[in-house]
């Protein structure tokens, strides 16, 4: 079974972001000499960091438990439990052999919402006799009867 190293998949979100600098800086430097490639460069380095920006949100989903990690597998990230680094962490794909089970995001679909804090409506106090100053929490000495 394949897992997902994420020191693998981070060094790769690097790459791009770096890719995406280095564009910008060649622009900016003059150093694309073609009009249509300097002219193109935008949308490409937009294109970069819309990717970038989607495979975080993709991975904090992962790390929350929200997501299967299988989903992130790919040939830059992929390692075998027994060669990963032991510097690295490792995801591993949910099970879904056994039983059919949701995934965490499912889970929370199905939970009946709570009422958020300071939103639940108030219960009326119960009757009682107001509390004596000065006798909160104290109880009354046994009275002895004489005969």
């Amino acid at each position: 079974m394949e897992h997902i190293s994420l020191s693998a998949e981070l060094g790769e979100i690097c790459y791009a972001i770096e890719g995406a600098h280095w564009i910008a800086d060649s622009v900016a430097m003059g150093a694309v000499p073609d009009p249509d490639r300097k002219q193109s460069a935008p949308v490409i380095i937009s294109a970069i960091l819309l990717l970038v920006e989607n495979r975080l949100h993709q991975l904090g989903r992962v790390l929350r438990g929200e997501e299967n990690p299988a989903h992130l597998l790919t040939p830059h990230n992929s390692t075998s439990g027994k060669y990963a680094d032991r510097e690295d962490v490792v995801l591993r794909a949910w099970d879904w052999s056994g039983a059919a089970r949701q995934s965490p995001s499912q889970k929370k679909e199905n939970e009946q919402p709570r009422p958020v804090a300071g939103t639940e409506p108030s219960r009326p106090l119960e009757e009682s006799t107001p509390a004596q100053p000065g006798t909160q929490g104290e109880e009354s000495p046994p009275t002895e009867e004489q005969g």
